[in-house]
């Protein structure tokens, strides 16, 4: 089933949204940008040049487009999430967003990573991470255990041996670690901004 991810047409000079035109799936058909001027009004009457379009893989990002409103910063081209009405106080602002990276680096955690001593990629889920910590468990306390068989997100099952399961558990620490630590950081970041437009700016 053909999957098409959303196609976002913004004002180059202010970052204002033009045309959303969503995500879809099924019957549907990958248009180009000259045919979306010609099926969208509020293109039709634009100078292509004025315009600038970001183009998003399916479900990217869609927790948040249903929750949140947002705008396109015209210079770095990326999305702006209004968490909250511009009436909000700076510290209502900074909640929010820190609620957001927070969210953000579960899901970050939870997407997995690529295991450099394997190649493979393995998920990192709550269910994965409480797997990890059961096998591990085995290895130490049934030390005739030689090697566990484990599925990857792009191998299948692969067959692991202890030392190899160890490096893996490693890596996936590490792999926690830096997405904790980058959201420890923005946080701080946050938290000594000055402005919204400053709280805007700091992203995952």
């Amino acid at each position: 089933m053909l999957q098409i991810g959303r196609k976002i047409y913004f004002d180059k000079l202010t970052g204002n949204v033009l045309v959303d035109t969503g995500e879809r799936m099924g019957a549907v058909v990958e248009t180009t940008m000259e045919q979306d001027f010609q099926t969208f009004a509020a293109l039709a009457k634009r100078v292509p040049e004025t315009v600038g379009l970001l183009q998003l893989e399916y479900g990217q990002d869609s927790d948040k487009f249903s929750q949140y409103l947002y705008h396109i910063d015209p210079k770095s081209q990326t999305i702006i999430w209004d968490l909250m009405p511009p009436t909000a106080s700076l510290e209502k602002v900074k909640a929010a967003k820190i609620d957001l990276l927070n969210n953000d680096c579960f899901k970050t955690i939870f997407a997995g990573f690529k295991s450099v001593s394997t190649g493979y990629t393995f998920r990192f889920n709550e269910e994965d991470q409480a797997n990890f910590n059961q096998q591990s468990s085995l290895f130490l306390l049934k030390p005739e255990l030689t090697e566990t068989q484990w599925k990857t997100e792009d191998a299948g099952i692969v067959t692991l041996t202890r030392e190899k399961f160890i490096e893996v558990v490693y890596e996936a620490g590490q792999h926690k670690q830096e997405q904790i630590n980058k959201y420890w950081q923005l946080k701080e970041q946050i938290e000594g901004a000055t402005t919204k437009e400053e709280v805007d700016r700091i992203n995952w």
